[in-house]
């Protein structure tokens, strides 16, 4: 039998309102928090409105609106 590797999941989402202000960031590896999943991680890049983040460890990449995104913990 073949065993089979399940890749982690995105972050959970959590049930909270987006930051007044989202922030917009510029530099590929730049520190962000994602308000929705509660976590820090590095910005990867932007895609049709989404940006994709990365734990800041190293990991699988996660999208998210950009609306979520601070650059401070909430």
């Amino acid at each position: 039998m073949a065993d089979h590797v399940i890749a982690p999941a995105a972050p959970p989402v959590r049930r909270v309102a987006p930051p007044v202000e989202p922030y917009r960031p510029s530099a590929i590896g730049e520190r962000v928090f994602d308000v929705r999943s509660g976590c820090w991680a590095a910005f990867m890049g932007w895609q049709h409105g989404s940006v994709f983040l990365r734990p800041l460890g190293g990991g699988i990449e996660w999208d998210t609106e950009a609306r979520w995104i601070t650059n401070t913990e909430l």
